[in-house]
């Protein structure tokens, strides 16, 4: 990943995982999350019209990824848009490649430690770790022991009230990713984000 978008990151602590039922919440679920600081933002393949609300909240001047990429059509539609990075669950064949060829990084979803070294050795500077729900932080110490400059993003089951946001940078994770427990505009109104999205900020960056 290209450092700027690595420290942005880094900087954010956590990543708002968007899947939404359509691309009009996606865009209001995001602005709302930027209304509390979050201007690192993941979209997902499983929201329709994505791609539309890549390039409207690009256009905005938030820095926005693209997830549960499977295929590197994904990528190259996401690079089209307007998205700096992409992200799996898994290390789907051809999309480390393809998102190099476009300019794109990606973040490969990786489970063992086998799967971690392997994505690292594919060219992925950030392994995302998921499901993050069955491991614990000190699954990712362990880790870190034996490959100390190892980046990763903590996704799955993560939960703003139960303190794992701290637990998981603490561990050394780059950042956390928060998908269904922020919710949704749909779900909770614009204020309701904001609300969940700040208390997630303030675990990530105590003051």
């Amino acid at each position: 990943m290209s450092e700027p978008v690595r420290k942005r990151i880094a900087g954010q602590g956590v990543v708002p995982v968007l899947r939404n039922a359509d691309a009009e919440d996606a865009v209001a679920t995001a602005r709302a999350a930027a209304a509390a600081g979050m201007s690192v933002i993941e979209l997902t393949c499983s929201t329709p019209g994505v791609e539309a609300a890549i390039a409207e909240l690009a256009g905005e001047g938030l820095t926005v990824g693209l997830g549960t990429v499977t295929e590197p059509g994904q990528v190259e539609r996401a690079a089209a848009a307007g998205a700096v990075f992409v992200v799996s669950f898994a290390a789907p064949p051809g999309v480390i490649e393809g998102a190099r060829e476009v300019g794109l990084e990606a973040i490969p979803g990786a489970f063992t430690p086998s799967e971690v070294l392997a994505a690292r050795r594919a060219g992925a500077a950030v392994v995302k770790l998921f499901p993050a729900r069955l491991l614990s932080p000190a699954y990712l110490r362990d880790l870190r022991a034996v490959m100390p400059d190892l980046q990763a993003i903590a996704t799955g089951g993560i939960a703003i009230d139960d303190g794992s946001i701290g637990e998981w940078l603490a561990a050394g994770a780059l950042a956390v990713g928060l998908g269904s427990d922020l919710g949704t505009v749909a779900e909770l109104g614009g204020d309701g984000v904001t609300r969940r999205a700040r208390e997630a900020l303030a675990q990530a960056q105590p003051a």
